[in-house]
């Protein structure tokens, strides 16, 4: 019948009306694969068949089958939305069910899964802390949580080094001033005298009339430095003395023509370095005065041949009963001029003569004004403590000037170096807690002054210069001049020690004193005087002792950063020394500024427990590349992780090689040793360059971000700049797709005519690449399903026609009679 025919027409139109408007639904729905309705023609068969003219039923729904083309990708920026570019399906999670999807809008739980808008969990392959990806399917975790610090166990650095670098060490010789004048304590006045004589006393006005009777006397100089002799005087009014002196100017006059005499006296005679001057002495009583210009001399001065009249200005006739009083030097170090030979490499000679007294600071400046010398001095005395007194709290100790006033060693210690950048430069105190003792140091070699004040009796300090030489006692006698415990001469109030000199030699360069002095700074000079020092040797602070130097940052076990400085410095090669070699150089290590080297257990306590300086050798073939025989493995295994005030911190401390540290280092670590590798450096004929650095420490740190790269890989990004492989997505293929069956929320599940599914890594077998901060749309052609929406109601009127003319035929014949 023709109604069956065109109710079969109805309900497929109808099923693909529903189908379209699915599709129609699910335009914008993100992984929607579209559907089409798949009809096929029915007919009445028997078992004989259905003969030659048969006639059609109508229509029936075979099938609704889904067509898994690429949708478009379009980019989100949100870092876990996922689009697979080619075959293959996310593998989900849902309460133990495992489906599949298109659909990569992900994000995250708070457990930190990545998890759809249904709570499934995305499955892939995690990854172990060092970013080793299993092989082992499960859900994706995010570690939320703070990442915990790593210290650092191994660096790994490409550098190349210089070729062309020139050696900047060489080979020379020093020499420390050993003549038993250095650093001895050296006492005397403070302040030079003068050679003075003084005439007998006199009063105004003079009984002698010098228009009359004039004076005449002879005044002798000897033992002087320079202009001695002696100045015949003649006193008259012509010379321009008045005639009667009854003042004390012109007493004054008088001296005034005796020293213009003195200063320029009549050929063959020559001036002479004295003058005179007049005294008031109070209560009508007058005296004159012959002193020497120049002081610290112990000169002589003398009245000779003087006329009888003299005695009327005080002067006596005969010599025996003028007696001056010699000038006195100002104490100094001690040391003598002293001449020494330098020798240069061609042979030729330069004497350098030191003055008298000169400070080991002046001398040593001198010194290195001398091509191929180079000269440093130190100056040191210790403040005994066993006669130090200061019973009041009233002695003033002056040290180079300045007066220090400390009622305590241990005062003085910090007073001291208070002012060592100020008014006391370069002077330095230590002192010693078991002794008590005061050590003073001149880091320069300036000579070491000291004297002492005090209104009490009997305070005292006691100064060491040379310990193998006397050392000094000032003390307080306030009846008295300051004086020199157990010296006989009163007035001497200060002590001086001087410094001592370092010379260094360059190599080819020799010092020769063939006639030393008794007393001097240098002694005799043999081979034995001279120590054999590196020229030039590395130094941290001073760039010109090495070629180049690089930092990176390294991280001890609680995450704390700290700065590692890398020098480099090439080694001298002379090929008829057995012991030097090619292309060598050495790698000096410092961390934050510290040495870290192993302990010289050779020492004596404490200093065997104290850090050396951490070097290595490191040689180059003849091509330039790393010699990984002869070069030392670079083990790193005395750094103990300070604080910013150079206190331990409390992080893992070292293993040094004596306590078993070796360059296997355990995974966790167990100290804080780590190992420096050069592989793959470089010695060619360029600049110094890093090529690459890294190491694998770091400090702690949060997540900040993630990537996921086309295979899948999925990388945290941390704060402390680290980045992490938490694991990888995985995707599944089917041999039939078509046989997957819907389950809603964009999610297929497999079914027998699917086949099982085949899980692998992105861009593995047919499997297509994960496309990150995107989504797939659906792949629903809304035109094309506008068009079969039509063609449906086309389709379901004319069924619905039929079902009209039908009924009308039908209703025809019931309607014949």
């Amino acid at each position: 019948m023709p109604f069956e025919a065109a109710l079969s027409g109805i309900r497929a139109a109808s099923s693909d009306l529903s189908v379209t408007g699915n599709n129609i639904a699910n335009a914008s729905t993100t992984g929607f694969k579209e559907s089409r309705a798949e009809f096929g023609d029915v007919y009445a068969i028997s078992v004989l068949g259905a003969g030659s003219n048969a006639i059609g039923s109508g229509v029936q729904l075979h099938d609704v089958s889904q067509s898994f083309n690429q949708g478009s990708i379009t980019f989100t920026e949100n870092e876990l939305d996922l689009a697979v570019n080619g075959n293959g399906f996310f593998v989900m999670q849902v309460n133990g069910e495992q489906f599949y999807t298109r659909a990569g809008s992900f994000g995250l739980d708070d457990q930190g899964y990545i998890v759809n808008s249904t709570s499934g969990r995305l499955q892939g392959f995690p990854a172990d802390d060092a970013g080793n990806i299993s092989g082992l399917q499960n859900d994706i975790r995010i570690q939320t949580s703070n990442l915990s610090p790593r210290p650092t166990t191994s660096v790994d650095a490409l550098y190349n080094l210089d070729a062309a670098d020139p050696v900047l060490q060489s080979n020379g010789r020093s020499i420390q001033t050993t003549g038993n004048a250095i650093g001895v304590a050296q006492v005397g006045i403070q302040t030079d005298t003068t050679t003075t004589l003084e005439s007998g006393t006199f009063t105004l006005p003079l009984a002698n009339d010098f228009n009359t009777t004039p004076v005449t006397f002879d005044v002798e100089l000897t033992g002087a430095s320079q202009n001695q002799g002696t100045v015949s005087i003649n006193l008259n009014t012509a010379a321009g003395v008045p005639a009667v002196v009854n003042s004390f100017n012109a007493l004054s006059t008088l001296a005034g023509v005796i020293n213009a005499q003195l200063s320029n006296p009549l050929p063959p005679a020559t001036r002479i370095n004295v003058s005179v001057s007049a005294v008031d002495l109070g209560g009508g009583n007058y005296r004159l005065d012959f002193a020497q210009l120049e002081s610290g001399e112990s000169s002589q001065i003398r009245i000779l041949n003087g006329s009888a009249s003299a005695a009327g200005i005080g002067l006596a006739v005969t010599p025996a009963t003028d007696v001056s009083t010699p000038g006195i030097a100002a104490v100094d170090n001690g040391y003598p001029q002293q001449s020494i030979d330098i020798t240069d490499q061609t042979g030729n000679i330069v004497t350098y003569t030191s003055r008298a007294a000169s400070t080991a600071a002046t001398t040593a400046a001198e010194l290195n004004a001398l091509s191929g010398v180079a000269a440093t001095a130190t100056t040191q005395m210790t403040l005994l403590s066993a006669n130090y007194t200061n019973s009041a709290g009233n002695l003033i100790i002056n040290l180079n000037g300045v007066n220090l006033t400390s009622d305590n060693l241990a005062g003085l210690e910090t007073e001291i170096n208070d002012l060592s950048n100020t008014t006391l430069p370069g002077v330095t105190a230590t002192l010693d807690a078991v002794s008590g003792d005061l050590t003073v140091n001149s880091a320069v070699g300036d000579d070491l002054v000291i004297s002492i004040s005090s209104s009490d009796d009997q305070d005292s300090l006691e100064v060491l210069g040379d310990p193998l030489a006397p050392s000094q006692i000032l003390e307080v006698d306030t009846n008295a001049a300051l004086s020199i415990a157990g010296a006989n001469d009163a007035s001497t109030d200060s002590i001086v020690v001087g410094g001592t000199i370092e010379v260094t030699l360059d190599e080819g360069f020799s010092i020769t004193n063939a006639l030393p002095p008794s007393i001097g700074l240098f002694g005799p000079l043999t081979p034995d005087s001279f120590t054999d020092v590196t020229l030039n040797a590395f130094d941290p602070a001073d760039q010109a002792t090495y070629n180049s130097a690089t930092s990176m940052t390294v991280y001890d076990s609680l995450g704390n950063p700290h700065v590692q400085t890398q020098y480099f410095v090439k080694q001298d090669y002379d090929p008829n020394d057995p012991t030097t070699s090619p292309n060598h150089w050495v790698m000096y290590v410092q961390i934050d500024g510290r040495d870290i080297g192993d302990p010289d257990t050779t020492l004596p306590p404490p200093q065997n427990t104290v850090a050396t300086r951490a070097s290595y050798n490191i040689y180059f073939n003849e091509d330039g590349s790393l010699n990984n025989l002869l070069t030392e493995d670079i083990l790193i295994s005395n750094w103990t992780p300070l604080d910013e005030n150079g206190v331990p911190n409390g992080a893992l401390g070292p293993q040094n090689v004596l306590a078993g540290g070796t360059t296997l280092i355990p995974d966790p670590p167990s100290s804080s040793n780590f190992v420096i590798n050069l592989t793959g450096s470089t010695q060619f004929g360029s600049d110094f360059s890093v090529n690459d650095v890294d190491q694998n420490g770091y400090t702690t740190g949060r997540l900040s971000g993630l990537n996921v790269d086309e295979t899948g890989i999925i990388f945290a990004r941390f704060t402390n700049g680290e980045s992490q492989i938490l694991g990888q997505v995985a995707l599944a293929d089917f041999a039939n797709t078509q046989g997957l069956q819907p389950v809603g929320d964009t999610m297929w599940a497999e079914n027998f005519k699917s086949g099982p599914p085949n899980v692998g890594v992105p861009q593995s077998g047919a499997l297509g690449a994960v496309q990150a901060g995107a989504l797939e749309d659906s792949n629903v052609d809304l035109s094309e399903e506008l068009v079969n929406l039509i063609i449906a109601q086309r389709n379901f009127q004319a069924s619905a026609k039929t079902i009209e003319t039908a009924d009308t035929v039908t209703q025809t014949i019931i309607n014949l009679r």
